[in-house]
């Protein structure tokens, strides 16, 4: 199994410092395959024992078999290719090239049970609640509309100043609330999940990297590969392909009930002259 794959695996199990650790092995393979537990220590911002716990907790006997591990895995060659293209290409081709690689990277890690049972915790709810603030908004907005017109009782929350008091006062253990957290993670979103949570909700969290705080409330949670450019902002290809996988899986797996309830929309929409034919 890749080292990426054992992360995610793990994740839950892992300390704070070494979510850190692991996150750093996740975005800078190259870097950690060759550079010394001493060096590393400082780049990450822990010490050389948990860096040491990390690959305990990993499966591996050593700091230097996980290291190892890494080495062997990194830069095959259609990876070579997209590289040349990123650092050869004009600015836009070079976007394109590195979001490329990352789809392509994220495509061939990505957990499919736990994509299937974040879906099933979904259609499960009676009411599903989806929080975002920031750059995560906007996600939270689209991915909340969508789910509204499939399966209707979905309410998204605005960022920071919506406490929506009914909605949190009507939790129980059929509601789900999804979680959607891209750097910077604010402390709003973590509070009010974190309130659900103790009111029963099952917590689904998207985000984009292992050390979201969010994760350590998560019953369920999907890591999206994020690139963020040097002015600290996150890509959103992989998100919003993520949303359409979910779509597209809730649709397959409700087929006719989500047929009706599209029809009967049509008719109100008709019945109110709301759209240009």
């Amino acid at each position: 199994m890749k080292v990426e794959q054992l992360i995610r695996e793990k994740i839950g199990s892992l300390s704070a410092g070494q979510r850190k650790a692991a996150e750093y092995v996740l975005k800078n393979q190259d870097l950690f395959s060759y550079s010394t537990l001493t060096k590393l220590s400082k780049e990450i911002a822990v010490s050389e024992t948990t860096i040491i716990r990390l690959a305990y907790s990993l499966g591996f006997e050593s700091f230097s078999s996980l290291q190892q591990k890494v080495r062997e895995e990194i830069l095959t060659e259609p990876q070579r290719r997209a590289e040349g293209a990123i650092a050869n290409g004009s600015c836009y081709q070079s976007v394109i090239a590195k979001e490329m690689l990352m789809l392509e990277n994220w495509k061939n890690h990505l957990d499919e049970e736990t994509l299937d049972h974040f879906i099933t915790l979904l259609l499960e709810a009676d009411k599903i609640l989806v929080i975002g603030a920031r750059s995560s908004y906007s996600a939270s907005l689209w991915f909340g509309a969508v789910l509204e017109r499939l399966l209707g009782n979905v309410y998204v929350i605005k960022e920071f100043y919506d406490s929506r008091t009914e909605l949190v006062s009507g939790v129980t253990e059929k509601t789900a609330a999804v979680s959607i957290t891209f750097a910077r993670y604010t402390k709003w979103t973590y509070q009010y999940t974190k309130i659900l949570k103790k009111r029963g909700a099952k917590v689904l969290s998207i985000a984009d990297s292992i050390i979201s705080p969010i994760i350590e409330i998560s019953d369920e949670s999907i890591i999206v590969d994020s690139n963020m450019d040097e002015m600290g902002f996150n890509s959103v290809v992989c998100l919003y392909i993520l949303f359409d996988a979910i779509i597209a899986k809730i649709q397959k797996k409700n087929k006719n009930k989500i047929s009706e309830r599209l029809k009967t929309l049509e008719t109100v929409y008709s019945d109110m002259d709301l759209f240009f034919e």
